[in-house]
C-alpha cells in the first residue's frame, strides 16, 4: 500500500471551515438549538486536534525534505503552532463543557 499527498484534502477542509465562516458571517447560515452549537464546538475541538497532529508531522517532516539552511527554523516554527493548536483545542474541550450544560 502505498502513501497519497494529503495536501487536496487540506485544502477541502480549510474551503468548507472558510464557507461556513463567511456564511455566518453574511447571516446566511445560525444554529438553531443549543445542542447544534455544542456539537459544532466538540466538532471543531477535534477538528483542531487533528489540526495540531498534522502540524507535528509537519514539523518533523519539513527538515528531512530538504537540505535547506532555514528547514529546521520553519520546523520550530511548526512545531509552535503545533503546540498553539494544542491549547486551543484543550480550550475548545473546555467550551464545549461549558455549553454542554447550556439548555
Amino acid at each position: 500500500m502505498g502513501t497519497y499527498d494529503p495536501t487536496h484534502l487540506l485544502k477541502d477542509a480549510a474551503k468548507s471551515v472558510h464557507e461556513v465562516a463567511e456564511d455566518l458571517a453574511d447571516g446566511k447560515a445560525e444554529w438553531d438549538r443549543p445542542r447544534d452549537l455544542t456539537k459544532s464546538l466538540a466538532w471543531l475541538q477535534e477538528l483542531v486536534d487533528d489540526v495540531s497532529k498534522v502540524l507535528i508531522q509537519q514539523a518533523g517532516v519539513l527538515p528531512r525534505m530538504t537540505n535547506d539552511p532555514d528547514a529546521p527554523t520553519a520546523g520550530q516554527r511548526i512545531a509552535e503552532a503545533a503546540a498553539t493548536a494544542t491549547q486551543l483545542s484543550n480550550q475548545l474541550r473546555r467550551a464545549h463543557e461549558a455549553a454542554d450544560d447550556v439548555r
